[in-house]
């Protein structure tokens, strides 16, 4: 979430006082484990030491998921997730003899911590034990080697530190110490880890077998709240420290333009070939984005309306604008006049792939382009799809090329060519979680709780997927966060990246934030099913 690039001046926010509280939640009861962990437990140099080692245990166990990747029990790269399996049970021996431990699909792992009341439903935390390559190119460039799991005092580094085994390690941790001090939850817990979140498996092997069972076992609806990944989410935006749990996800759309002509020798081009005409869609498709749209489903509206109403400094056109309804179009002209913010209001394009031509004296008979699109929470893959027809029509009529439409329909003479649209991993937007529930206010209060009450907590929209896609029926309210301080790691993030590392204090962080909402939930009831 980038929106603190437009801090153009800086004012005063309104009178704190006169503005709605947001809530701020303890755990009421057992004072005694908060005492020995929050007081003793998390503050010892022991603890600290200790989460570290676990963390960098994890990360030298080389999960990488591939694009491409056979079945499970087939191909051998998915063998790796084995020893991972083995790690965590050396690792955390009382959460497995205490809690229900199930295998599904061999490497999706789950953790059930019954509770005493069955009536309640469960809360539902998500992980993932699979990382993005480290590739081979790129050695050179790691302070650290990418397995290592180095521990210098201060960050854990290495491929999976930060996305996601810190949170793996985070959740069971905090639960291993929940069980130390004998808490015993009224509501059942549930630990869902999936294995190819990081695109290894088209289909899904881990999470969507996660969900199917939960939907089995638990029926529609039939968790409270779900939490799962996201981005390190206390950020400083406009003076103001704000949590921003992703309550909304983009759609997701691969769109295949295939270009087929004549060949022939190169000493006789014409004034296209595949390659030319193709240069020519991309003109056409970067020319024309989709309309940029800023509405009520979109979390990033009530986002903005408490930056406007809560941060301490703000540009004062800014302010004014996100406040009056009557001028939103002021407001996305702000969030298009950067490519990171204008990605939260419009579906993106993204031309990510060219191939084109075999032999420099030949002309190549096909070419192709990848477009990728995240698309925005109001529109659709239908709407995507439709676009396409509207740009890519005209052409093929001027260039008198037939045009073979997504759905294998063919139109037009194909005198000189044809134009084939295919589309690929099609990903509807995500539900968007309705933030003036009280379970939202349960989150928020949690998250208030253990980071203090000058923190802001406002709904975002995330531009990637998570393992969530799977998990929508299962419950209405989903967020998507990573609990810890995006500041601790002074160089930024370097998720999926060279050197990517996890700050040790960031750590310690999330298992705070983990145990105490664990209690906090499990002490409250909802008003209305």
């Amino acid at each position: 979430m980038v929106i603190r690039h437009y801090e153009l001046g800086k004012t005063h926010s309104s009178n704190p006082e006169t503005l709605p509280k947001q809530p701020i939640f303890y755990p009421n009861e057992r004072a005694d484990i908060s005492v020995i962990n929050s007081q003793t437990v998390f503050r010892s140099k022991n603890f600290r030491d200790v989460i570290a080692r676990r963390l960098a245990g994890a990360v030298q166990i080389p999960t990488v998921t591939y694009d491409e990747m056979g079945l499970v029990r087939v191909d051998p790269r998915w063998d790796v997730f084995y020893d991972f399996s083995k790690y965590l049970r050396e690792s955390f021996p009382n959460v497995y003899e205490k809690l229900e431990f199930a295998t599904l699909n061999e490497h999706a792992l789950l953790y059930t911590w019954k509770g005493s009341d069955s009536t309640l439903k469960p809360l539902l935390f998500m992980a993932h034990s699979d990382v993005v390559p480290a590739p081979e190119s790129t050695l050179d460039r790691w302070t650290y080697p990418p397995f290592s799991g180095h521990y210098d005092g201060e960050y854990i580094w290495g491929r999976g530190s930060e996305d996601d085994k810190s949170n793996l390690i985070a959740i069971l941790t905090a639960i291993d110490c929940l069980l130390n001090a004998n808490f015993k939850p009224r509501r059942t817990v549930i630990v869902a880890v999936g294995f190819d979140e990081e695109g290894g498996a088209p289909g899904g092997y881990g999470a969507r077998s996660l969900a199917a069972h939960l939907l089995d076992v638990y029926g529609e609806d039939g968790m409270e709240i779900i939490l799962d990944e996201g981005i390190a989410s206390i950020e400083e935006h406009f003076g103001t420290e704000f949590a921003l749990p992703a309550t909304a996800e983009k759609g997701y759309l691969d769109v295949c333009v295939t270009v087929d002509t004549q060949g022939g020798h190169s000493s006789t081009p014409p004034d296209h070939t595949s390659i030319g005409y193709l240069a020519n869609i991309i003109q056409e498709i970067e020319k024309n984005p989709f309309q940029s749209r800023l509405t009520s489903k979109n979390p990033t509206t009530v986002y903005l309306k408490k930056a406007a109403l809560y941060a301490k400094e703000m540009s004062p056109a800014l302010r004014k604008a996100i406040l009056d309804p009557s001028a939103v179009n002021e407001v996305i002209k702000y969030l298009n006049s950067s490519h990171e913010t204008r990605t939260l209001i419009r579906t993106s394009t993204a031309v990510d792939v060219v191939r084109g031509g075999e032999k420099v004296n030949a002309l190549p008979e096909t070419a192709y382009i990848l477009v990728n699109h995240r698309i925005a929470v109001e529109e659709s893959v239908q709407i995507v799809k439709d676009h396409y027809l509207r740009l890519i029509s005209p052409l093929a009529k001027k260039w008198n090329f037939a045009i073979r439409g997504f759905e294998g329909e063919e139109t037009g003479n194909a005198g000189l060519g044809t134009l084939t649209l295919t589309a690929h991993s099609e990903l509807e937007p995500s539900p968007t979680t309705n933030p003036d529930d009280e379970r939202f206010g349960w989150l928020a209060g949690a998250i208030r709780g253990v980071f203090g009450e000058d923190v802001i907590v406002a709904p975002v929209l995330l531009t990637g997927n998570t393992d969530t896609k799977f998990y929508w029926r299962l419950s209405s309210q989903i967020y998507r966060m990573s609990p810890w301080r995006a500041s601790l790691d002074t160089r930024g993030t370097m998720m999926h990246t060279v050197d990517e590392r996890m700050p040790v204090q960031g750590l310690l962080e999330m298992v705070k934030f983990y145990h105490e909402f664990i209690r906090v939930v499990d002490e409250k009831r909802r008003s209305v099913d």
